[in-house]
């Protein structure tokens, strides 16, 4: 039997102190502790109208530390130019230096900071730091003379699926996102100066149980497609919790209203019907990925195909020996992949339907060795 679903009956609301008619500011704080298992990120994924890209990631813990007791804040900057060329500039501070509100989305983490006003706006501000070389998830970071001040808006209502938590057996990944804000300001970053407009995603998670252990894989993904804008969260739990699937999805159009939303595996029909062999690990992964929700008022198809890998982290390949004979054991293969593909969302309501082509990043994270 699956041991996965996500809280949303009345006794769960009531359990957790969480209003279920509202998203309410405090539930944008810290949420979590520094035990080990534990984690949360605030995390916002820009793309500027001059097609550079950039990811921030505020991490209580970074991902190595996940399994350990104890914090090591720290900030994630990662930047793509227009022409795809990437660069790096973490930032590790002493616990001592930072502070984190539990009333809202408040950080102070050393001269970095993320102020958030009830999920509506959101401002960042990064200032230059001596250089120094750091290493996480695989990249190296020297340069740290990166400004960041940002301010974003959204543009639509933030989605939390039921009260948030999504338990696995004893533990629980929480989830709430705002999936299109607007983001200007400006940026210095590697040796670049420029004012930037675009949009951007947000989200905060935060979980008692690493994703690794937790998940048998996950397919996220968010694009503007025509009129619309569209979030895809396919989750499936480990072999260990019975693999329950957990397939979000939203839709909202150009006003910011919601014309569609999912959280329900009864109502989802998901088909996986052509694979490819990744070169480099060696791995079966989805070519070709096909969804259909059926709900009362409103029907969604939506097929994802021919991705283009953009980065792979081996997860397994870096990990010491002694970790990947686990691994081996529990029948795992750690990786992580982010493709750029094909998209066509269809829209079934009052007996008319809506097509639309699009592309779409999305990234899959498979900590299995087999689908």
């Amino acid at each position: 039997m699956a041991q996965g679903r996500i809280m949303d009956q009345p006794e769960d609301y009531k359990k957790l102190g969480i209003n279920p008619n509202k998203i309410e500011a405090w539930e944008d704080g810290r949420r979590d502790n520094d035990k080990a298992g534990h984690a949360e990120v605030w995390y916002l994924d820009c793309s500027f109208d001059d097609k550079s890209t950039l990811v921030l990631g505020f991490r209580p813990k970074t991902v190595d530390r996940v399994d350990q007791d104890g914090d090591n804040p720290n900030v994630a900057i990662n930047y793509t130019h227009a022409d795809g060329r990437p660069f790096y500039d973490y930032r590790l501070y002493d616990v001592a230096d930072t502070k984190t509100s539990t009333d809202g989305a408040d950080l102070k983490w050393g001269p970095s900071t993320l102020v958030g006003k009830d999920w509506k706006e959101y401002d960042i501000h990064i200032e230059p730091e001596d250089d120094y070389e750091i290493v996480m998830e695989g990249k190296k970071s020297v340069d740290h003379q990166t400004a960041v001040d940002l301010h974003f808006e959204a543009k639509v209502e933030p989605f939390r699926p039921g009260s948030g938590y999504i338990t696995f057996g004893d533990y629980y990944y929480n989830f709430i996102c705002v999936t299109k804000l607007s983001v200007s300001g400006k940026v210095t970053i590697d040796g670049e100066e420029k004012e930037v407009h675009g949009s951007a995603y947000y989200n905060h998670q935060w979980f008692s149980i690493s994703p690794v252990n937790a998940f048998h894989y996950w397919i996220w993904g968010r694009q503007n497609i025509g009129d619309y804008n569209v979030l895809i969260y396919d989750m499936v739990g480990a072999d260990r919790f019975g693999r329950p699937q957990i397939p979000l999805m939203t839709i909202d159009d150009n006003q910011g209203n919601r014309v569609f939303e999912n959280t329900s595996a009864e109502t989802t029909k998901v088909e996986i019907p052509e694979m490819y062999v990744q070169e480099k690990t060696g791995k079966n992964v989805p070519k070709t990925l096909h969804y259909t929700f059926d709900q009362k008022d409103i029907q969604v198809e939506y097929t994802i195909t021919d991705p283009e890998e953009i980065n792979l982290i081996d997860i397994y390949e870096m990990a010491p020996k002694p970790a990947q004979e686990q691994f081996d054991k529990l029948g795992m293969q750690p990786t992580y992949t982010r493709y750029l593909a094909p998209t066509n969302l269809k829209i079934t309501r009052n007996g008319k339907t809506e097509e639309i082509n699009g592309s779409m990043l999305y990234e899959i994270n498979f900590p299995s060795k087999e689908l």
